[in-house]
């Protein structure tokens, strides 16, 4: 036997080229009897030589980078004779998909040639994605057939308990599911162990009186309960529903009849607030098949449970754990003959909110029915304390499979009710943003808190053909007089505004624009839900005029903000300054391990505005709710808690009321809270969302 060194064929090539040098010798004709010339030797054509150990690196190789086909061509044809290119390619796509194969390494320490037999002894390094790293030694049987090298391939050259036959199975540790939990402790989920009631039709005595009790229990007709097995074969089980195992002992003794089965348990996910804080916890759903492929390297398999929406989805690696398993070897009867891996589940953990779920009851009982949204920020630290959206649904039915139908209904209903408005609806934010517009007047030095301007209840700045009017002149045909730009924020004019918005323009065009995006506006804020960035205008993208900052210093045109980005700037502006990252979650943790993950409080930014500004904006915003000119003034009188906040009264393009805004904290001299309310199509924002962030403030401190 001859051992071939895979550094070095040096001597098989010194052969192969002196025996190919002699067989070029020209043969001459001189000594031929009778000078006849012999006939010229033909040329010599060499058949390349393909060591063995080519075709086992090649196939490695191939194998490595998941190039099935190529692997194919380099099996013996006497193996190809047993396994078609196609079984041969679903075998290894099946394996490697199993297997949540992430990477192949394969290092060849040797290759032994004998004859037409060949033996390649190599190593096998494969990282997967459920079981991490699985190492195995191994060896490639080889034979020269038909004038090549091929590999006779078995299933052992994947992994060599593979040899005796069976097939690849991943079988995943699952921990169950964590919940979720305000920031006192209590609840928004809760796993429940439901009974699962079947029939077995052909071991019933007394069908009608089995029907009879079904139909009560579930709520249904008797036909419509023999309905659900007529089709299926006599003997076999038939799942009729499930009950709560208080259902069952209720029902104890009427379900005990031939034929009625009660000895399966199904888990189910529960939200026991119903339809409260539906948008920031979201809910959970078995897995799409689009999930599927990208977290079946995770482990995941059809018919998983995983968040859909909300804290749910965003939570999933912490509320599920992290998934572990067994990769085994089957065999035909289903027994596990070889592990080649065993990994445990990593634990899940519980997510505990910043919501506090006596504010967010308030909050949606003063939001009520209403569309709209409504949430309230800790202003030290960005805690969201409620988030309210209405429309809203309740969790329970999309978490235990709805019908199509029901589906359907529910996004296509034109409240959209699963659009979270406090983070997803983009709104023109109005009147509240001339704060911004103040603030920048001023720190540019264009205007003082004391500035003064005319207001006749109209304006022609940009010509009479364009006059723009104030929202008091339409209410009484006059205008606000001669008015100081600090009254002019707590009594919104929009005529000392235009003329603010004018100077800003002919400053710098993108003056106003780089203010918002510094209060936070045009981009998305971090919380932990999906999120819509909003819409500051870009000149660079399309024209911008003098006509459209006009529009844009009172708030309207194509500006566009959240909820949550206002209630972010109200707080800042409320705290010295500081833009906090909204922050929906404080800490995940398990009690089962021990392990704790605090989120820690994180800045966006400062607002670009010095402190005698800010106390300025303060100012005015105190008198919004106390001075008899402010515009909510009699939505706040008799309030027990001072609140300082802006009015904005929002234009829409389509027919209906405009929405009515209020943004505020409290209290006014000292603030803890930031709430912002909007009504859609409620009107002014003095008489819709003025009263309602009233009651939410009142109710907020009448528990502390």
């Amino acid at each position: 036997m001859r051992r071939i060194n895979p550094s070095s064929n040096s001597s098989a090539k010194t052969l192969f080229l002196v025996v190919l040098a002699i067989l070029l010798i020209p043969v001459g004709c001189a000594g031929l009897p009778g000078g006849i010339r012999a006939t010229p030797t033909p040329a010599f054509t060499p058949t390349p030589v393909t060591l063995a150990e080519d075709t086992a690196r090649a196939f490695l190789k191939a194998w490595s980078e998941s190039d099935y086909a190529a692997m194919y061509t380099l099996v013996a044809p006497s193996r190809q004779e047993t396994v078609t290119a196609e079984q041969f390619v679903a075998r290894y796509k099946g394996i490697a998909l199993e297997a949540t194969i992430k990477s192949i390494k394969i290092t060849v320490s040797s290759v032994h040639e004998e004859g037409n037999e060949a033996a390649a002894k190599y190593t096998t390094s494969i990282e997967t994605y459920a079981v991490g790293n699985l190492q195995h030694d191994n060896t490639m049987l080889l034979r020269r057939e038909k004038g090549r090298w091929g590999v006779l391939w078995n299933p052992g050259l994947i992994f060599p308990p593979l040899s005796s036959g069976g097939t690849v199975r991943y079988l995943p540790l699952v921990s169950a599911r964590a919940d979720i939990f305000d920031r006192k402790g209590r609840p928004f989920t809760q796993p429940q162990t439901l009974i699962v009631v079947e029939v077995v039709p052909d071991q019933m005595k007394n069908e009608n009186a089995v029907l009879s009790v079904l139909g009560r229990v579930f709520n249904k007709q008797p036909g419509a309960i023999k309905a659900l097995y007529s089709n299926a074969p006599g003997d076999w089980r038939t799942q009729i529903g499930t009950l709560t195992q208080d259902q069952v002992r209720a029902n104890l003794d009427a379900l005990n009849q031939p034929g009625i089965y009660t000895d399966k348990t199904k888990d189910l996910r529960t939200y026991p607030r119903g339809t409260l804080a539906a948008h920031a916890i979201g809910y959970v759903g078995q897995v799409s098949a689009e999930e599927l492929a990208k977290l079946q390297i995770k482990g995941y398999r059809e018919g998983d449970i995983v968040g859909k929406s909300g804290l749910e989805l965003w939570g999933e690696q912490y509320l599920a754990g992290e998934r572990g398993g067994k990769l085994v070897i089957l065999s035909p009867s289903g027994a596990i003959t070889a592990t080649l891996a065993n990994v445990p589940a990593k634990q899940s953990q519980n997510i505990y909110t910043t919501l506090d779920l006596d504010v967010q009851e308030i909050t949606e009982k003063a939001l009520g029915n209403r569309i709209g949204a409504a949430v309230v920020m800790d202003i030290s630290n960005g805690n969201i304390l409620a988030l309210a959206s209405h429309p809203t649904w309740d969790p329970n039915r999309l978490s235990q499979r709805m019908t199509p139908q029901d589906f359907r209904a529910l996004i296509n209903d034109p409240g959209d009710p699963l659009v979270n408005r406090v983070t997803q609806g983009a709104f023109p934010p109005a009147s509240v943003f001339k704060i911004v517009s103040y603030a920048a007047a001023v720190e540019k030095g264009l205007s003082t808190p004391n500035s003064t301007f005319n207001d006749p209840g109209y304006w022609d700045g940009l010509g009479q053909n364009f006059r723009k009017v104030c929202w008091i002149y339409t209410a009484t045909g006059k205008g606000h007089g001669t008015i100081s730009l600090a009254n002019a924020l707590t009594q919104s004019c929009d005529v000392a505004f235009y003329q603010v918005g004018q100077k800003l323009y002919q400053t710098d065009p993108n003056l106003l624009l780089n203010f918002a995006r510094a209060f936070g506006l045009g981009q998305a804020t971090g919380i932990e839900l999906a999120e819509s960035p909003g819409i500051v205008p870009d000149p660079n993208k399309g024209t911008w005029r003098m006509g459209d900052a006009i529009n844009l210093v009172i708030g309207q045109g194509n500006l566009l903000t959240t909820p949550l980005q206002i209630v972010d700037m109200l707080a800042a502006v409320a705290n010295g300054g500081t833009l906090h990252r909204p922050r929906l979650v404080a800490r995940v943790s398990s009690l089962a391990d021990g392990t704790e993950k605090i989120f820690p409080i994180d800045s966006r930014g400062k607002l670009p505005v010095s402190a005698a500004t800010l106390t300025s904006i303060r100012q005015a915003l105190a008198r919004v709710t106390t001075d008899k000119d402010g515009t909510a003034y009699n939505a706040f009188r008799g309030a027990k808690i001072a609140v300082a906040g802006k009015t904005g009264t929002a234009e829409v393009f389509k027919t209906g009321e405009p929405h009515s805004w209020f943004a505020a904290y409290a209290p006014a001299d000292n603030p803890k809270i930031a709430v912002v309310v909007i009504a859609e199509h409620g009107g002014e924002g003095s008489t819709t969302a003025a009263p309602i962030v009233r009651e939410i403030v009142e109710g907020y401190f009448g528990i502390k």
